[in-house]
């Protein structure tokens, strides 16, 4: 090829370069014009009030976009605008795509700053806008804005005045107000007159004293010889420009201190209640009297000189009053917790509350309390009562009855114990004692249970059978504890948990006598004495009692021929009807220890036994009454009487006690 078709060649190839990149080019251009088509929108702004909308100024602070002129160009949908003017607040506005294309933006103006100032300068004003309460301060430094306004200021020593502003836009507003003081007048009068008065420490004349003064606050002193100065502030306000003051004078003091033994009492100035420190009229006299309950008061006359301070001692002595102290027994008097003696007795005491406790054995204490009175007529009595008696006059219930216990009470008369010599299987152990009864008693009517001697064992049993294995000891034991709960004294003395003898006059529970037992099981409620509990007759009833029956055929060799009552062992306490004598299973279900020993020599029987506790010694103790294994009619006589020394299980135990 030669060198003119390579020029031309290569101006061939250079020419399509050149036609292909303006094609890219052009391409470019037309993409980003139709690309910015799509991407960008336009806003409208109008800036308000019209006055500044030539002076306002837009920008854009967040997002993309610019302005031309007003017009707000956004790439990609949103931007925030500023919008400022002199004179205005700035504004903020969020544009999205939600916003129209339209936008008006208001500008508020700047407030007028105040500041107004009085003279004189004071240092609480009382300041109002416009008829309403704005602040209390020595001036007024606000924002408010354009617009006019109405200011009032007040001050109680200066007339009230009013400002008229006129606040303009972004306007500083300084202004002082003079303000004007109130005119007034102090009126003073004393008592007695001619008294010195003086105003902010200048002398202005005597009382009575009228005196023309502008409006403020004064110190007021007044003086008079022979009388103690007085000092006031008086204040000319606008709500009462005539002030009036009228002073009692008082004559020049002195102090008494009064130091006094005892501590604790009253002192009277001039009949007159005061303090230990207490000012008093000098060159004057004073009658002091100091006195407490107790105590003999004292008196004493004093008379002191202007500004003197003196001190004054009491002591005082005790006042005492004869008392008579009595009781109807028998009784230890202990004032104050000082034992004093026994009653009946008199003592000299101090006039003052005093409390005292009578106190005897086996009675609950008294306490009482009592003033003496000067007179000596004091007189203190005491009713004391046993504790048993003291509880009963409360209302409390018996402990006894507490655990179920049924007490009655029996008078008993006389009789002879024993069979007598005619009755049919009478025994030779059966003596005829003869006996009689000073004292009532109350005896339980039924024997005592499993659940009943559980409580003083500190067991727990629920069963209403009648106790048994229980030896004549502990049968006694309990009785003794039955006493000490209800504050009765105890009838058994005991050692070592083992009784050792008794006290007779005692009325603590017990065991029946055997002369009691007797007199319940065939004497009580009947004309003439009964061989058996039910009467004379053999002839047994059906559910008499609790008797060896055929149910315990084949446990013993002796059993009452056609008698079933129901149980081969022992029944529940009221399981049978009551006896004749208003007791129940005196004639069955468990024999029972009576309180004496057991002897088969005779006692005295030439003579009449009063309150008969059998002998006073021995090894055996008497057993009672027939129970659920007695199989012979013999053996269901009253007076039957056995000898025991241990328990068994058929053998308990009813209770009793005098009644005084």
């Amino acid at each position: 090829m030669s060198i003119h078709d390579e020029t031309i060649a290569k101006g061939r190839k250079k020419r399509k370069l050149v036609a292909l990149i303006t094609v890219i080019t052009l391409f470019s251009v037309i993409s980003i014009y139709f690309g910015w088509l799509f991407l960008t929108k336009g806003y409208s702004f109008e800036v308000l009030p019209d006055e500044i909308t030539k002076s306002a100024k837009l920008s854009v602070s967040e997002g993309n976009g610019f302005f031309i002129e007003n017009k707000l160009y956004v790439i990609g949908g949103a931007a925030k605008v500023i919008a400022s003017a002199p004179k205005f607040r700035t504004a903020d506005l969020d544009i999205n795509a939600a916003s129209p294309t339209i936008i008006q933006l208001e500008l508020k103006p700047l407030p007028a700053t105040i500041n107004i100032t009085t003279s004189p300068s004071l240092d609480i004003v009382t300041w109002s806008i416009n008829g309403k309460s704005y602040a209390q301060s020595s001036n007024l430094s606000t924002e408010l804005e354009p617009g006019q306004y109405q200011i009032g200021i007040t001050h109680p020593f200066y007339e009230s005045t009013t400002v008229e502003i006129d606040a303009g836009v972004a306007q500083d507003i300084k202004q002082n107000v003079a303000l004007i003081a109130i005119n007034g007048t102090l009126k003073f009068e004393s008592s007695p007159s001619n008294a010195k008065i003086f105003i902010d420490g200048n002398y202005v004349g005597t009382t009575p004293l009228t005196i023309n003064q502008p409006g403020g606050q004064y110190a007021v002193k007044v003086q008079k010889a022979g009388y103690e100065p007085v000092n006031d502030n008086v204040s000319i306000t606008r709500n009462n420009s005539f002030p009036t003051r009228k002073y009692t004078l008082i004559p020049e003091q002195a102090t008494i201190s009064v130091s006094a033994n005892p501590v604790g009492g009253a002192l009277f100035i001039n009949d007159r209640a005061a303090n230990i420190h207490s000012s008093v009229d000098a060159n004057t006299n004073h009658t002091l009297r100091y006195e407490k309950k107790g105590f003999i008061s004292q008196s004493k006359t004093v008379k002191l000189t202007p500004g003197e301070n003196k001190n004054i001692q009491f002591s005082l002595d005790k006042e005492l009053a004869s008392v008579t102290f009595s009781s109807n027994v028998a009784a230890f008097v202990e004032v104050d917790g000082k034992p004093l003696g026994n009653t009946p007795l008199t003592a000299e005491l101090q006039t003052i509350p005093h409390e005292v406790i009578f106190s005897s054995p086996t009675f609950r204490s008294v306490q009482k309390r009592f003033t003496p009175k000067i007179d000596g007529s004091t007189k203190v009595t005491a009713q004391l009562l046993t504790e048993f008696d003291a509880r009963r006059q409360e209302g409390k219930p018996l402990f006894v009855k507490t655990l179920g216990i049924e007490m009655t009470s029996v008078k008993p008369r006389a009789f002879t114990m024993g069979s007598a010599p005619n009755e049919k299987n009478r025994q030779r152990n059966e003596h005829n004692v003869n006996v009689d009864f000073e004292r009532e008693i109350w005896i339980s009517r039924h024997e005592i249970t499993e659940k009943q001697f559980s409580a003083f064992k500190q067991e727990s049993v629920a069963s209403d059978l009648p106790i048994v294995n229980v030896t004549w000891n502990d049968a006694a034991l309990f009785t003794n504890w039955l006493s000490r709960n209800e504050a009765l004294e105890p009838f058994y003395m005991e050692s070592n948990g083992q009784v050792v003898g008794v006290n007779k006059n005692a009325n603590g529970y017990r065991l029946p006598t055997e002369a009691e037992w007797e007199f319940i099981a065939k004497i009580n409620r009947r004309s003439k004495p009964t061989t058996f509990v039910w009467g004379s007759h053999t002839r047994l009833r059906d559910k008499q009692g609790n008797f060896a029956d055929q149910s315990r055929k084949g446990q013993q060799t002796f059993l009452l021929k056609d008698f079933n009552d129901g149980f081969a062992g022992r029944a529940p306490i009221g399981s049978f009807k009551p006896e004749r004598s208003g007791f129940f299973d005196l004639d069955g279900n468990v024999r029972e220890w009576v309180h004496d020993f057991y002897s088969v020599r005779p006692p005295k029987t030439d003579i009449t036994h009063i309150n008969y506790l059998g002998i006073s010694s021995g090894t055996k103790h008497v057993v009672k009454g027939a129970s659920f294994k007695t199989g012979r009619m013999k053996n269901l006589r009253a007076s039957l009487r056995e000898g025991v020394s241990d328990k068994a299980d058929d053998i308990g135990f009813r209770i009793a006690r005098y009644a005084n």
